[in-house]
């Protein structure tokens, strides 16, 4: 059972992209015919987040995973663009588009002083209810976005650690072990 949960929300997973930041960008050019740089996406660096226990590191994706729960975390790097450029796309076509029903909206402020949003939405696949967080945190080069999910009826236990795993987030964790 939970091995076909995990395959349901990881293939969820696969139709959730970044809210489209190029639109903004675009909007942006035409206005002023500025110039500017098309954001990129990447595996983002595991180090730059402390894992809730009892996660571990997959191959399945670029982050951690808790098969007792089937709750997983996912991470990218967005080079080129700010969270709050990123937040101007998380619009309620976006959520209906993704089938996503928007629970809250809270600032996120890291341990390390890093602002970022974090979004917390439910959606159902197969009849099960389900909970992602999307998480955007950085400064003005880069944000990591994590993609953070699990089903609904774990929240007691998972919800607390995912809320201190985001405390841990550090843009820069791989500059400050070199």
């Amino acid at each position: 059972m939970k091995l076909i949960l995990l395959g349901g929300f990881v293939f969820f997973l696969s139709f959730i992209f970044v809210p489209k930041v190029s639109a903004q960008i675009d909007s942006l050019a035409q206005e002023g015919e500025r110039q500017y740089v098309e954001p990129e996406s990447f595996p983002a660096s595991l180090n730059m987040i402390t894992p809730p226990e009892g996660f571990e590191v997959t191959d399945r994706f670029n982050g951690y995973i808790h098969y007792k729960t089937g709750s997983a975390i996912i991470m990218t790097l967005i080079k080129d663009a700010t969270y709050l450029t990123i937040a101007k796309g998380m619009t309620e076509e976006f959520f209906q588009q993704n089938k996503l029903t928007l629970l809250s909206e809270r600032k996120v402020l890291t341990d390390n002083g890093t602002k970022g949003l974090d979004y917390k939405f439910s959606f159902v696949i197969q009849d099960v209810d389900f909970i992602r967080h999307m998480i955007y945190v950085g400064d003005l080069n880069q944000t990591l976005w994590l993609a953070v999910t699990y089903p609904k009826m774990g929240e007691e236990l998972v919800e607390g650690e995912i809320l201190k795993c985001i405390q841990t987030i550090n843009l820069n964790a791989d500059r400050d072990e070199k």
